[in-house]
C-alpha cells in the first residue's frame, strides 16, 4: 500500500504536490485564523501547519480546520486535497 500524498488545489484547478514541513501551536487570536461557530477565548491554542511544494514554496494554514492554505507572498487561498 502506498503512503498518503497531500496536494494543494488552487486557482484554475492547479494542483501541486506538497509535504508537511512544520507544525506549531499558536494562539488563534494572534494568528488571525477565523473562529467560526463559537466564541473563542484568548489563549486558545491550535495546531498550525506549514506545507512546502517541490519548488520550496511555503504555504501556511489559514483556517481552523486545516484545509485552507496561502503561499508566502500571496493572498489566494488553496485547498488541501488528500490522495
Amino acid at each position: 500500500m502506498k503512503g498518503v500524498q497531500l496536494y494543494l488545489m488552487g486557482p484554475g484547478q492547479e494542483c501541486r504536490p506538497v509535504r508537511r514541513i512544520a507544525t506549531e501551536l499558536a494562539d488563534i487570536r494572534t494568528m488571525g485564523v477565523p473562529a467560526r461557530n463559537a466564541p473563542v477565548a484568548a489563549g486558545t491554542l491550535m495546531e498550525i501547519s506549514t506545507l512546502a511544494d517541490d519548488e520550496g514554496n511555503l504555504a501556511r494554514q489559514i483556517d481552523r480546520e486545516g484545509f485552507r492554505y496561502t503561499f508566502k507572498g500571496s493572498e489566494i487561498p488553496w485547498s488541501l486535497m488528500v490522495g
